[in-house]
């Protein structure tokens, strides 16, 4: 070939253009390095701190709606007793309530209509009484008292006549008792997390 980048090409001599990059061979600088480690550290920190933030948040939303599912089954098994509280299909004339207080409540119905009350379960007896002291929620179905929702910060029953009248005056005397149409619960409670769960419910007495 001709020196000088030359080329002949149809009889032409001409200057080739063809000029390939040089590869710069020296790799990373120090410098390049630091500042890639560096960013790949601000983004890992980010990453592990969005992940355990995530994982955190799962965790405290999880032992909230365990407890709050838990506060639901307990509401869901007063709510059934006290709507038959007052069967009476023998009218045998048993009180419906034989107490009625703010914290603690006892009622009772004839499930089977055999003139008698049961305190075997299906119990025919029941009585809820809130533990303030140890911040439990207890059951006697007539065999003594039996946990069933631990971390209860407050308890309230309050007692509603036909009209709606509240009965504000508790314990209820017998005459007042026999009057109860609607009883309203309201229930808070704490979660593993020391998270505040509350819970309002009204319910209709059949109270014959």
């Amino acid at each position: 070939g001709l020196p000088g980048g030359l080329a002949v090409r149809g009889g032409v001599v001409f200057r080739s253009t063809d000029v390939r990059p040089i590869r710069d061979r020296r790799g990373i600088s120090l410098v390049e390095l630091l500042v890639a480690i560096s960013m790949f550290g601000v983004a890992v920190a980010v990453i592990f701190g969005f992940l355990t933030n995530s994982r955190r948040s799962y965790s405290s939303m999880s032992t909230r709606v365990e407890y709050q599912q838990g506060v639901r089954a307990v509401l869901g098994l007063m709510s059934t007793e006290l709507r038959t509280a007052g069967c009476d299909p023998a009218e045998s004339g048993f009180e419906t309530f034989a107490l009625a207080d703010a914290q603690q409540f006892q009622c009772r119905m004839d499930l089977d209509g055999d003139g008698v009350i049961e305190t075997v379960e299906p119990a025919e007896d029941v009585t809820y009484t809130y533990d303030a002291a140890a911040d439990q929620l207890l059951r006697d179905s007539g065999s003594g008292p039996q946990l069933i929702l631990r971390d209860v910060t407050a308890v309230n029953f309050r007692y509603f006549d036909a009209a709606g009248t509240e009965m504000a005056v508790r314990p209820l005397s017998a005459a007042e008792r026999a009057n109860v149409r609607f009883v309203e619960i309201a229930l808070s409670g704490l979660t593993e997390r020391q998270e505040p769960v509350s819970y309002t419910t009204r319910v209709f007495v059949r109270n014959d």
